[in-house]
């Protein structure tokens, strides 16, 4: 099922209060909700950014549906009721039963949506890479050994070859941090799990800390980031926001070995 250029479509907002219901993938999750306002004529989805990363696909599945509804001349809040009666909870994703919900806006629906869970943090955290003892002393160690001037990132300017091309300047990473960087890649604190494009920059709360789950999503944002914006490695390292992703996932996997008993 696909949801094309030609596939007939509500509205894609309203200004007005929305019935919502929540979509779940296959652990019982949520990864989205559908959405319905019938004075605008609108329904959609509303996706949670936070959420497993198979939303993405199933998100076009549900509005593709919607679709179908809308081309038989349902009213959007009649297209919810029948997509609660057709939901299957052995599919990908379903609807979960009873979650038929108001909200005051569709601003609001969006924000409920960005909340992070219980139930996200403890997907992140199960992608770290508990037996990578390696890895992790050589996070442990690379952080340790970070000096002020391995933060304080330099950068070669741009410059004009002979031929009159030009070569864009970059950053230039110490082996220091470098091995920082390498080291959160290899414990699994940079992951496809988390999808930082749809999320907010991260940013070192006042404190200073970082939960392991906000590590790993820094970590990940941070260290993809760079390929998408040069310059992203080297604002994370001088603002601290390096140090604290290191400094939280370290005393993680401390606690972790600890609570296996070993030392």
């Amino acid at each position: 099922m696909t949801y094309g250029p030609d596939t007939p479509r509500y509205h894609a907002t309203t200004d007005k209060p929305v019935h919502y219901l929540a979509v779940a993938n296959a652990r019982g999750e949520p990864i989205g909700y559908l959405w319905a306002n019938d004075e605008d004529g609108a329904a959609g989805w509303c996706p949670r950014p936070g959420g497993d990363p198979v939303r993405l696909d199933e998100g076009q599945e549900w509005l593709a549906r919607l679709g179908e509804a809308k081309g038989r001349g349902l009213a959007p809040t009649a297209a919810l009721a029948e997509l609660v009666r057709g939901s299957d909870p052995r599919r990908p994703s379903h609807i979960v039963p009873g979650s038929l919900a108001a909200a005051a806006s569709l601003t609001a629906l969006t924000e409920l949506a960005g909340r992070i869970t219980e139930a996200d943090d403890r997907r992140l955290l199960a992608r770290l890479d508990r037996a990578n003892s390696h890895a992790w002393h050589e996070l442990g160690q690379g952080l340790a050994e970070l000096t002020d001037e391995d933060r304080d990132v330099q950068w070669r300017p741009a410059r004009q070859n002979p031929s009159g091309t030009w070569t864009v300047g970059y950053p230039i990473h110490s082996e220091r941090l470098n091995r920082v960087i390498r080291a959160l890649v290899a414990v699994g604190a940079v992951t496809p799990a988390y999808l930082w494009i749809d999320n907010p920059p991260p940013t070192l709360p006042p404190d200073g800390r970082l939960s392991p789950a906000d590590a790993m999503r820094a970590a990940t944002a941070i260290v993809r980031g760079e390929r998408f914006s040069d310059g992203t490695i080297a604002q994370a390292a001088r603002d601290g926001l390096i140090d604290a992703v290191g400094t939280s996932l370290c005393a993680w996997y401390a606690a972790e070995q600890g609570h296996d008993g070993r030392t």
